[in-house]
């Protein structure tokens, strides 16, 4: 589309981070538009940011509360925010009567003049994504890091050029209902997750699907070798298709980890991309993340010195096993970005050298604990339980094996605490909830940062 629609009756629906930026973006064109939102205070509360004021005045209809669905059929252009759900019948009933669904990722796609870099899994986008970054950094190749790890992509599409390179941070929901996919991307692990708001695990994955889905010839896409759904997610893509990760491909062109070095298959040539010693985050899963991020860039011109050297100069992004503080000998780590049992049963595995007491639990995806219990049975000597879910993930445990001893908490402040009383001198006490934050925090960051808090109150 063009970036005016005067002739078009356009619509929000929903007024999260993404929207507000392209709320911003449309009023820059000329665009005027309505407002859908769940939330009966949301034209109050956007009046009084002081970030709105310069397309506030846009708006020509605020449809807000219980309601705020309704005869969406209505509009011409719907652009859905990624909070609400792309199959409520509510869009689907405007779809039919002939309004284009559409999103801020969409339009965003649709006009952009730079190469776009996709990333999505179930786990490591945001780690992958800014390694990535950080190694273009030092190929002095010129980017930008957008979507859920940095800024909406949407606030910077009139800047762009052809020669920049986005690095951009997909989720499900922001792919659910795309009918482009970007000319690079990268699909890592895919395990379930979000059940909670998508339909059913097959609702899930096909939503992961677009991000190959409608590539060309021309295009590329990077696979997490070891995840079978990330490989049948791929298997659709037109572009050409490396493997990241695992052991060394028969055939196929790809990275993997071999004798502490990762390597690179690629034209038919072999070679040292980097040692692992360069990345200095733990675990397995972290070695699948710098595979995937190293085809990417070497497919995008860096030399292997360039991202040896940006491999170095990444540092671990916060609630991503941050190692927080030592106390008493004791290493507290906080990897409240673990939302699904995957993510932190293999942060449970990279402390697999010392005595670890994990505090976990949360409110509920629709997860299922099996894996996690495995990981407890095998790796914990102690359980500290938080949240509605914190007994699901215990009673998995106890299933798989574990005998250790299991604690309830109220809060964080008591949750580490307890933890601490738990664990011997040369321990670990590991954050890795496997859950949303809902009910306890705000958000994960939220979370993480009363981890944080807890320990430094511990005394010395």
């Amino acid at each position: 589309m063009s970036s005016s629609v005067p002739d078009s009756q356009v619509a929000l629906v929903g007024l999260g981070v993404e929207n507000r930026a392209l709320a911003g973006w449309l009023a820059r064109h000329g665009n005027r538009f309505s407002v859908c939102d769940a939330d009966p205070q949301c034209q109050d509360r956007i009046r009084s940011d002081p970030g709105a004021a310069a397309w506030v005045s846009a708006v020509d209809h605020w449809q807000l509360g219980e309601q705020y669905l309704q005869g969406l059929g209505a509009f011409d252009v719907l652009y859905r925010s990624p909070g609400v759900w792309a199959r409520h019948p509510r869009l689907m009933d405007a779809q039919q009567s002939g309004s284009l669904i559409s999103s801020q990722t969409q339009l965003f796609l649709d006009l952009c003049p730079a190469l776009v870099v996709g990333i999505t899994g179930t786990k490591g986008k945001g780690t992958t994504a800014t390694m990535l970054a950080t190694i273009l950094t030092r190929a002095e190749m010129p980017h930008r890091l957008a979507g859920n790890i940095g800024i909406p992509p949407i606030d910077f599409l009139d800047e762009l050029d052809s020669q920049e390179v986005i690095v951009l941070e997909l989720s499900s929901f922001q792919l659910q209902d795309l009918t482009r996919s970007p000319q690079g991307a990268i699909v890592l692990p895919i395990d379930t997750d979000h059940l909670d708001v998508h339909a059913d695990r097959y609702e899930y994955v096909e939503a992961k699907r677009s991000i190959s889905r409608f590539q060309t010839a021309s295009d590329w896409v990077v696979v997490a070798a070891e995840s079978e759904t990330a490989v049948n997610v791929t298997g659709s893509s037109k572009a050409r298709r490396l493997l990241a990760g695992g052991s060394a491909p028969t055939k196929d062109e790809g990275t993997w980890v071999h004798d502490d070095q990762i390597l690179c298959r690629i034209d038919g040539q072999e070679r040292v991309v980097a040692p692992v010693e360069a990345l200095s985050m733990r675990g397995r899963h972290n070695l699948g993340n710098a595979c995937a991020a190293s085809a990417a860039a070497i497919l995008l011109g860096a030399k292997t010195e360039q991202i040896e050297a940006g491999l170095r100069a990444f540092e671990p992004l916060p609630h991503r096993l941050e190692e927080v503080d030592t106390v008493g000998g004791v290493l507290f780590v906080n990897d409240s970005l673990g939302t699904t049992p995957e993510s932190s049963a293999a942060a449970i595995d990279a402390y697999a050298d010392r005595p670890l007491v994990a505090i976990v639990g949360g409110s509920s995806k629709g997860a299922q604990y099996d894996a996690l219990g495995d990981a407890l049975a095998r790796r914990a000597t102690a359980l500290v339980l938080l949240g509605d879910e914190g007994p699901r993930i215990a009673e998995s445990a106890h299933r798989a094996g574990f005998q250790g001893a299991v604690a309830q908490a109220i809060g964080m402040e008591i949750a580490v605490a307890v933890a601490r009383r738990l664990t011997p001198e040369g321990g670990v006490v590991l954050l890795a909830p496997a859950c949303a934050s809902f009910g306890m925090f705000r958000d994960y960051a939220q979370r993480g940062e009363a981890f944080r808090q807890a320990v430094k109150q511990l005394p010395r």
